[in-house]
């Protein structure tokens, strides 16, 4: 694959000094870049679109969606597991492996911090008080959040639903949506299609959707009413949920102070039927 960054690098040199702009630009946000349109690009770096179309086609593209498709294949070989586990292992010996995990997941979650503000929290969770069917899904790595947020929020007010965006089942769901019912996704690089497919089909019906995802530059942004970011880097090739879970533990946790006595109500009912059952160890086993 001939790399786009690098054809940029090579032709900065001969490009006049609005181009170079534009160059100077992508170079530092490719990530972000691969999913923005051409108006979107020019209007970030304060230029013409005909000055973007003008450096795509003096760095040998076509146009402007040739270019884009060049950097999706980037995109797509960087994140690979593979990729990520060799960049690893080249940065960090196992020696420093316990501490250099410890200060990733508390920058991560320091960022996930810093990156969502309380009021955007608060909003998400008017959204799941003020929906009358809610449904969190995933594909992969995302799956272990949805499945735990689900788990909380059914266990707390009912309604809530897990589906698998990897298994055709929930379009048996979605017809039925309406713009009273919550879809809550989880996705991270390299950002299932059939889960993007999911959401777009949900959005078309009115459902409200809040995203849970890596970055900003996250194809399932463009169809969230609510975006709320969670860094997933690891020391590994793996995306890793830490940041996710400190986020929807804190949804969690502010849901029961938001609806304390329904809540409690309800847990009341659940605890009731739970002893019925005698579901609980009691004492030691002898």
């Amino acid at each position: 694959m001939n790399n786009p960054l690098e054809k940029l690098k090579e032709s900065v040199g001969s490009l006049p000094r609005s181009q170079k702009l534009v160059v100077d630009f992508i170079i530092n946000h490719y990530a972000e870049v691969g999913f923005m349109t051409v108006e979107q690009l020019a209007n970030k770096v304060g230029t013409s679109t005909t000055t973007v179309m003008r450096l795509m086609v003096n760095i040998g593209y076509s146009g402007y969606s040739e270019f884009q498709k060049s950097l999706h294949t980037l995109l797509r070989e960087e994140s690979a597991p593979q990729m990520r586990l060799e960049e690893n292992l080249k940065n960090h010996s196992h020696s420093e492996g316990w501490m250099r995990h410890y200060e990733l997941q508390v920058d991560q979650i320091h960022k996930a911090t810093q990156f969502n503000a309380e009021s955007n929290l608060d909003d998400a969770i008017n959204l799941i008080c003020s929906a009358s069917s809610i449904y969190c899904t995933s594909v992969r790595s995302g799956l272990p959040v949805a499945q735990y947020l689900t788990h909380n929020l059914n266990r707390m007010v009912g309604k809530t639903k897990l589906t698998m965006a990897d298994s055709s089942d929930w379009v048996d769901d979605v017809i039925a949506f309406t713009e009273q019912d919550l879809l809550i996704a989880v996705s991270y690089a390299r950002y299932g299609e059939r889960l993007i497919e999911y959401v777009n089909q949900a959005k078309k019906k009115g459902a409200k959707i809040i995203a849970l995802t890596d970055k900003l530059s996250s194809p399932i942004v463009p169809y969230a009413d609510i975006v709320i970011t969670c860094p997933a880097e690891s020391m590994a090739s793996h995306n890793s949920i830490v940041s996710s879970i400190y986020i929807v533990d804190y949804l969690i946790s502010a849901l029961s102070m938001e609806r304390s006595d329904s809540i409690s109500q309800r847990l009341k009912q659940v605890d009731s039927i739970l002893k019925d059952m005698d579901y609980h160890v009691h004492k030691k086993r002898e």
